[in-house]
C-alpha cells in the first residue's frame, strides 16, 4: 500500500529527485556531529514536562535513572545505585554511587534523589503521567550515599519504573531554585547522563554534547561516542528526506515500508531496524459501551479475529523486515511478569464466515475501526480483509485527540492503534493499559481485575508470571485484543552511522548507542 508521503515523493520528477540523491553527501563523521530531525520540536527535554518519544531520546541521553534495564540479559544492573534490596514489602532500600558529578560540576548524592521523588510526589508539580510514580509514600536520606524509598502498597514493577528514562534524578542545587525550575528543561537543563545540553531552543533546535567524564558507564548503559548531536525542528517530513538525501541530515526514522525501500535505493544509505517493546493490535468492545450489537457475541468477535491474516499482513505492510514478524502475544518474554500459553487461533475465512452465522449474522454487519494516525495504512488492510467475510467495515482516521474524545465518549467500536509498553520491561504496563480503570477498558472483566490486582502486588516473579498468563490467555480466549504484528523502529541513514539494536524506549534508539564506522 503506497502512502500519502510515498505517494508525493514519487509525483516529483525522477530526474530531479534522482540528481539530489545522487549529488556528493557531507555526512558529518569528519566534524564528529550527528545531525537529525524531529517532526514535533523538543520545547523541553525534561520528560516530566514532555512525555514523548522525542523526548524519551533526549531525555536518555542527557539524564540517568537509579538502575539500567539490560534488554539482553532481562535483568537490571546498576546506574546512579550501586545496589537495592527490598527490607520489606514496602521499603526499598538504595545504595548509590559517590563518583557521579552533575554537568555543572556539582557532586551527585542521595539529597538529589529524595528531591526528586518529592518534588513528582507534591501535587503543586502540576505534572502529568502521575502514575509513574503514584506507588511511591515518600522518600528519605539515610546518609549521603543511602536513601530509603517507602511504597503506599506492595507495587512490583517499582523496581523498573525506577530504572527508565522516565524517572530521571535531577539535581536539587539547580531545579530547586524556583526562579531556575521553570526554565530547567527549556534552557539549560543539567543532568548526570552521556550527553550534556549546549542549547535548547525553538529556532535552532537542541544541541547536545559528549560528557567526557561518565563513571556510571556500562554495557547496559554506555558512555557517548559521538562528539556533538544536532537535532534540528523541520516540522515537514518531505523537507526532513530531501535533507537526507542532499546530505544535510546523518538519519531518519521513517514510520512506512514504502518509504524505507524507496529511501535505501540511495548507495550511500542504509536502514537499520531495531525492536524494542512496540506492537500493533486490534482491540474490539466486547462489553457494548459502543453500542455495536453484534461485538458483544464472542463468536463475532473470533470471526473477526480469524478473518485477519497476520502473515501476509506483516510481510507486506510493516516496516522493519526481519525485524517485523508475527506477534501471538500480548507482552514480550523479556518484560518481568510475561506469560501465555494460549495463542490467537489460525486465519481461516471460512472459519470465520462460519461463525458469523452461527452467531447470526451471515450477511454480516456494519463496523467501524477507529485508526490513530501512525496505523492508517494497516487499519485500512484489516477493514479490508473483514470485508472478505462480509463485514462492511470502514475507517475512521482520526487525529490523536479525537482518537481519545471518541475513545472516552464509550464510541469505540473496533480500535486499531500501536502499543509500545510505555517502554516499561514489565508485564503490568499492558494490562494496565488495556483493562485497568480507565477509557481505555471496553471489557470490563471483572476475573481480569480481580487477578491484576494480585498480580501487582506480588513480589515474586515466577508467580506472577502465572497470574498474567492467565490474564493474557483471557484476552486472547474471550477475542478481546489481537496482536497483529511486532512495530520495528526504522532508521534510514549515511552508511558512516552504525545504530545498536539494544533499545526498548519508545523511540527505537539511544544516542548514545550510535557511533561512527
Amino acid at each position: 500500500m503506497k502512502t500519502a508521503l510515498f505517494k508525493s515523493l514519487m509525483r516529483l520528477t525522477c530526474v530531479g529527485f534522482f540528481a539530489a540523491m545522487l549529488a556528493p553527501a557531507h555526512a558529518q563523521k569528519a566534524k564528529d556531529t550527528l545531525r537529525l530531525a524531529f517532526s514535533d520540536p523538543v520545547g523541553t527535554i525534561l520528560i516530566y514536562e514532555d512525555s514523548k518519544p522525542e523526548s524519551g531520546l533526549t531525555a536518555g541521553a542527557v539524564f540517568d535513572s537509579l538502575m539500567c534495564f539490560d534488554p539482553g540479559k532481562g535483568t537490571l544492573e546498576p546506574l546512579l545505585a550501586t545496589s537495592w534490596n527490598w527490607v520489606n514489602d514496602r521499603l526499598l532500600e538504595v545504595n548509590l554511587r559517590q563518583d557521579v558529578k552533575f554537568h555543572d560540576g556539582s557532586d551527585f548524592s542521595g539529597e538529589d534523589v529524595v528531591y526528586t521523588l518529592s518534588w513528582l510526589l507534591d501535587p503543586n508539580s502540576k505534572l502529568r503521567f502521575t502514575e509513574n510514580w503514584a506507588w511511591i509514600d515518600h522518600a528519605e536520606l539515610v546518609d549521603r550515599f543511602k536513601v530509603r524509598i517507602y511504597a503506599k502498597v506492595p507495587f512490583a514493577p517499582a523496581l523498573v519504573r525506577l530504572a527508565m528514562s522516565s524517572m530521571p534524578i535531577i539535581p536539587k542545587a539547580v531545579h530547586g531554585d524556583p526562579a531556575r525550575r521553570t526554565e530547567f528543561g527549556i534552557k539549560t537543563p543539567v543532568g548526570s547522563g552521556p550527553y550534556k545540553a549546549e542549547f535548547v531552543d525553538a529556532n535552532k533546535g537542541v544541541m547536545l554534547v559528549k560528557n567526557p567524564r561518565y563513571p556510571q558507564a556500562s554495557a547496559c548503559k554506555p558512555a557517548a561516542s559521538i562528539g556533538r548531536v544536532h537535532i534540528q525542528p523541520i516540522p515537514d517530513q518531505q523537507t526532513q528526506i530531501a535533507q537526507l538525501a542532499v546530505g544535510g541530515l546523518d538519519y531518519l526514522k521513517v514510520a512506512e515500508k514504502d518509504q524505507a525501500a524507496f529511501l535505501s535505493a540511495d548507495p550511500r544509505l542504509a536502514v537499520t531496524a531495531t525492536q524494542g517493546l512496540t506492537f500493533n493490535y486490534m482491540a474490539i468492545d466486547g462489553s457494548g459501551r459502543s453500542g455495536n450489537k453484534p461485538l458483544s457475541d464472542i463468536r463475532v468477535r473470533q470471526a473477526l479475529f480469524r478473518s485477519i491474516d497476520r502473515a501476509l499482513i506483516t510481510k507486506s505492510v510493516v516496516a522493519g523486515g526481519a525485524e517485523a514478524r508475527v506477534l501471538d502475544e500480548l507482552c514480550f518474554k523479556s518484560q518481568f511478569g510475561c506469560g501465555f500459553s494460549t495463542k490467537p487461533k489460525p486465519f481461516d475465512r471460512s472459519a470465520a464466515k462460519a461463525l458469523l452465522t452461527e452467531a447470526g449474522y451471515p450477511d454480516g454487519f456494519e463496523v467501524e475501526l477507529l485508526a490513530t494516525p501512525s496505523v492508517f495504512g494497516l487499519a485500512e488492510v484489516l477493514a479490508g480483509e473483514m470485508r472478505k467475510i462480509g463485514v462492511r467495515a470502514k475507517v475512521d482516521r482520526a487525529t490523536f485527540t479525537a482518537y481519545r474524545d471518541k475513545q472516552r465518549l464509550g464510541k469505540q467500536q473496533i480500535l486499531v492503534n500501536e502499543w509500545s509498553s510505555g517502554g516499561l520491561p514489565d508485564a503490568y504496563s499492558t494490562v494496565d493499559y488495556f483493562f485497568g480503570d480507565s477509557p481505555r477498558d471496553y471489557w470490563q472483566d471483572s476475573e481480569i481485575k480481580a487477578l491484576s490486582a494480585q498480580a501487582v502486588s506480588d513480589l515474586d516473579d515466577g508467580k506472577r508470571r502465572e497470574i498474567y498468563t492467565r490474564i493474557y490467555d483471557r484476552a486472547v480466549d474471550q477475542a478481546y485484543v489481537l496482536p497483529i504484528s511486532t512495530k520495528p523502529a526504522v532508521f534510514v541513514h549515511t552508511k558512516e552511522l552504525e545504530i545498536d539494536k539494544g533499545s526498548i524506549g519508545v523511540y527505537g534508539a539511544e544516542l548514545n548507542m550510535m557511533r561512527w564506522k
